[in-house]
Formats: structure tokens, sequence, C-alpha cells
């Protein structure tokens, strides 16, 4: 039997990083019983290889219900990632490759469980049942839900004040998130705030079908480093899981003040009662917020690999930033010199970083660059001899070495 909540934690589970919850009294009397074992869904499209902070934000919440005894289903979207879910997008997505899919679906798991507990969850796959699916079956589950219903979403209406085309395909795409919830025989959905229509459609979609339709409840989305909300599809403004511990503290360290309350609350394990005094503290001066922040990088680091690494990321942060010393591991980068005695700056990041012009240029155009502390611009060249320290982005150093 699932462990029953105490008052307590139940009221943090449902007051702490929590939007929507449909129906609260029917959820939280359920929780609250202890006398079954729920069945909780969460969907991933692997779009790309890897999970942010931004999504542990949720995968908290499946490991505390995992933890009460709870059963985790992790859905990975074989077949609605190969359509591309049209949320907060006012166009359509490029068609994904099953192969790509696959392959990035490969990291989400492992990376999954860096939050979530392998007893008590499990993950499958979409194509267990749309594998099976014909053009009847595709027709029937169409016949469910009109046209009127899937164009009140805001990214249709928004595409059709463009006069933007909207694929078929796209409007498929709740109704096969809503799918999963029947052929799991889900009792509760999770997602971020901008899957509440799929969600429902889940919902609608069991109850036509005679299943208990399930309980729902949503997310906050968490901003990235650009004070937007953290996606795959903007890899330099996310703090992923796989981050190494001083890019975990160097990001966090770089985020707007303004936006630590949310990470405090959402983004940490620290009690709930902790976190509400430091936000509060934070709010009337009373900490200051160069202060505050190093906690939170702190915290974070720690929690994602461990204290002792949180507290190396933060001293080696506090010798680059704060006393102007260069990072302990240093990328080194030996060079041949091909006769000429003088190269550009774009050409020496293409031939000592293998990054592309494009990137180089971009990175040289935003002053992103120095050369043993002096800026660069795109007319600038170096000698092909010799060492120097290349500065490139905003923490990241290389020790050129010619030979």
């Amino acid at each position: 039997m699932p462990k029953a909540p105490s008052k307590t934690e139940l009221d943090e589970f449902l007051g702490r990083a929590m939007v929507d919850v449909i129906v609260r009294e029917e959820f939280a009397a359920l929780l609250r019983s202890g006398e079954r074992r729920l069945r909780i869904k969460q969907g991933f499209d692997p779009t790309k290889p890897n999970l942010h902070i931004g999504h542990a934000v949720g995968l908290r919440k499946l490991r505390t219900l995992a933890n009460w005894g709870h059963e985790i289903v992790l859905i990975v979207g074989d077949w609605t990632t190969q359509i591309g879910d049209p949320t907060d997008k006012d166009e359509t997505r490029p068609t994904m490759s099953h192969e790509q899919v696959l392959k990035n679906a490969e990291t989400y798991v492992k990376q999954f469980h860096m939050v979530v507990p392998k007893e008590g969850s499990r993950i499958v796959f979409q194509s267990e049942w749309f594998g099976k699916f014909g053009l009847k079956d595709v027709i029937d589950l169409a016949g469910r839900f009109t046209a009127q219903q899937m164009l009140q979403r805001e990214e249709f209406r928004k595409r059709m004040e463009k006069k933007t085309p909207i694929p078929i395909k796209d409007l498929l795409y709740p109704l096969l998130q809503a799918y999963d919830s029947v052929a799991t025989q889900a009792d509760v959905e999770m997602g971020g705030t901008d899957q509440l229509f799929n969600i429902l459609a889940g919902r609608e979609l069991q109850s036509q079908l005679g299943q208990p339709p399930q309980q729902v409840f949503t997310v906050p989305l968490l901003e990235g480093l650009d004070g937007e909300k953290m996606s795959k599809s903007k890899p330099k403004t996310g703090i992923w899981l796989t981050d190494q511990p001083n890019e975990i503290y160097g990001k966090v360290m770089s985020i707007d003040d303004a936006l630590m309350p949310h990470y405090f609350e959402w983004a940490t394990d620290l009690p709930w009662d902790e976190v509400k005094q430091i936000n509060a503290a934070i709010a009337n001066g009373e900490i200051a917020k160069k202060a505050a922040k190093e906690k939170l990088a702190w915290q974070i680091t720690s929690e994602l690999h461990s204290p002792a690494k949180a507290a190396i990321a933060a001293a080696a942060f506090t010798r680059q930033f704060s006393e102007g010393q260069l990072p302990e591991d240093i990328e080194e980068v030996t060079l041949e010199a091909d006769g000429a005695k003088e190269i550009g700056i774009v050409e020496l990041l293409m031939k000592g970083l293998k990054k592309s012009r494009s990137e180089s240029r971009r990175l040289v155009e935003q002053g992103g660059v120095s050369v043993d502390g002096s800026k660069t611009n795109e007319s600038s060249k170096f000698p092909t001899s010799g060492t120097y320290i290349v500065k490139y982005g905003k923490r990241s150093y290389a020790k050129f070495t010619w030979r």
C-alpha cells in the first residue's frame, strides 16, 4: 500500500511549484487516503538529447509520488516527436526521423533516473500501442474531437491570424498524447503549464472510452539564462542535467536577480519553510543578492553532483571572477604553424576550438573573445608562435601553444 502523506507533506506537494490541479479535492483525497497505488504518467518528446533543470521541476514531483509508493510511468513520445508538438509554436516543426528520436531517447532515460528512482517507475514507448494502429483506429480517434476544439488552441489561432499553414498532422498531436492516457490507463498526468490543453484532452478521451478521467496537475516553466522559458531548442540558455559542476555554478550565478525566488522554490530541494524565509529576506533586502545567489548556485550544483564538487566549483568561480585568476582546469590546445606568421581571430577559433566560421565570427562580433586579457575584433591578428590565453564566451578559456 502507498504511504498516506501528512498534512504538511501534502500541503507542500500541492502548493510548491504547482500551477493547475484538476480536480484538486479529488486528487488530494486520493493521495491522503493511501488506499490504492496511483499510476502517474508524464510524456517526453525527445526532440533533443538532453534534459534541463526546468524538466527537473516536474521530475521532483514524480520522485515524491514514487517515494509515497505510487507508480510512475514515463512515456517516450517516439511517435508524437515525429509530428512535432505545436505547443508555444506559431509555425509547424520539422519532422524527425524515428532513428533520431530513439537515439535522443537513450539519454533521456538515463537522465530521468538522475531525479526519479528506478524503483516504482517504468519507461514505455508510444510505439507499443501506436505501432499497432491502423487507418481505422486513426479515423475513430479523430472522430472523437472536432476541428473547432483543436482550433481553440492559442498556437493555432496565431497561425490563422498570420495565415500560416496548419498541417493536419499538427491537429493530430493532442489526440495522440490524449490516447497515451487511455493506453496506460493513467490515474494522473503531470506536465508543464504549456501542456494543459493536451492533458485535458486525455482526460476527455478517457471519459468517452469508459475510463475514470485522470487527475491533472501542471508545474511552472522555469526561465533560462535569457529570462525566457528554458527550452531544449535553446541550448545556450539552459542549465542541463549533464552540465559539469563549474558550468552549473557559473550559469546559476549569471541568471537575473529577479529569477532567484523561482529558482529557490522550483529548482531546489531546500525545505519549503527555508525557501520562504530566503525569498522573504531577498525581497526585504535582509540578505545581499550576491550572497543569496551564491547559496543558490551551491545548492543546485550540490544536488546535481555533490556538496564537495559544489564547493570546488564555488572556489573556482571566486578565483576566476572575483580574484581575476584563471580556472585550474583550463583546456590546453597545441597548434601547428603552417608557415604564416599571423592568423586572424576567426581562423584562430576555427583552428583551435573547432568552431564553425559563422559561430566564431558571431563570438567576436558580440565582444565575447579576448586574448591575454585584451578584447578582439574581427580584424585582430595574432602570431603563430608562443603561448597565449584565449577567453571565449562568459566562462570558457583555452591555452593555445604554437609549435
